[in-house]
């Protein structure tokens, strides 16, 4: 029986190299110019591809919505709407490109691939369409790309930079893996540059925008939010959490205890973000209800694929939060 299983467990692993072996430069080479692009357009979207909605736009509504609300989050601001939806698309890309960077220093060593065979197969390393070795040569080139763009166009590259070293924390010192605590606050920072690096974008007409001490406490405020319920994206990845040996909250407190961590967290969090901007019971209804819901699903809903929705709600929470500037 166990000769039986070796033999079956070659063959599979044989049978997943065969279909799914990493590009070589040889094969590369062989390729028209078109195909070359459409692989490499493939490889970033596969990259990017799940946290884009739950990570670049949140963080760009947070920068519209800022610049939205006029003098109050930005010193000066006299943006009208067309003037800020004129910058939505760089506010998206100052997201992007720096999230690349994020994904592809995250996914590039083994634990990740590892870990990302359970996880989320349609990355490029699982899918077979690139080695570690060809996403860290990647890696190389877009960093210094990534950081010029910014602060040369885009005139942020004091945040860039701040997002490169959070970035560095997180997966090359393993931060991110340390315990869910460390983890929670990296991310949570690294939101706070983000956000704060959205408003100035939002808010940059041929001048640089200045942010006023209460938009850093905003930001501050929804930073808070994030390192108090952040672990509610570790609800779905608990298998490929135990392979790679991230000390994620389910692992260290236990599934039902880092529920309760998130659902608890969220009722004060709505307190004192609708305090912030003074808002009626009215306006306070879309935040709470959703927000609660989120709570109730952590309790309530608990197995992979009702977590990973879990947490795209709570992302759109984040959303329905950012909005507040404008409802007060």
């Amino acid at each position: 029986m166990a000769l039986t299983q070796t033999i079956t467990a070659t063959a599979t692993s044989d049978s997943y190299r065969s279909i799914h072996k990493p590009i070589t430069p040889q094969k590369s080479a062989r390729r028209s110019l078109y195909q070359q692009l459409k692989l490499g357009v493939e490889i970033l979207y596969r990259c990017t591809y799940d946290n884009t909605p739950t990570f670049v736009g949140p963080n760009a509504t947070f920068g519209i919505c800022g610049a939205l609300a006029g003098s109050r989050l930005i010193a000066d601001n006299e943006s009208t709407f067309l003037d800020v939806m004129k910058q939505m698309p760089w506010v998206i890309l100052f997201n992007w490109t720096n999230l690349l960077i994020f994904d592809l220093a995250n996914q590039r060593n083994e634990d990740s691939a590892k870990e990302d065979q359970l996880n989320k197969p349609w990355r490029p390393i699982p899918m077979g369409l690139m080695t570690t070795n060809q996403m860290r040569q990647l890696l190389l080139v877009s960093i210094p790309l990534v950081l010029a763009f910014n602060h040369y166009v885009l005139d942020v590259g004091v945040e860039s930079a701040l997002i490169l070293i959070l970035t560095w924390l997180y997966n090359d010192l393993r931060g991110g893996d340390e315990n869910f605590v460390s983890r929670n606050a990296i991310i949570a920072a690294a939101f706070g540059v983000y956000n704060i690096g959205s408003m100035k974008v939002a808010a940059s007409f041929g001048t640089s925008a200045t942010i006023t001490n209460e938009g850093y406490m905003w930001a501050y405020i929804v930073s808070g939010v994030i390192m108090c319920t952040m672990h509610v994206q570790d609800l779905q990845d608990q298998a490929g959490d135990r392979v790679r040996g991230r000390n994620s909250a389910p692992i260290i407190l236990g599934d039902m205890a880092s529920r309760w961590t998130v659902s608890l967290a969220i009722p004060p969090w709505i307190v004192a973000c609708t305090s912030f901007w003074h808002l009626t019971w009215l306006n306070c209804i879309p935040a709470t209800a959703l927000g609660m819901y989120v709570a109730w699903r952590c309790l309530y809903l608990r197995n992979q694929k009702m977590d990973r929705r879990t947490w795209q709600l709570w992302c759109l929470w984040q959303v329905v939060l950012y909005t507040m500037p404008l409802v007060q």
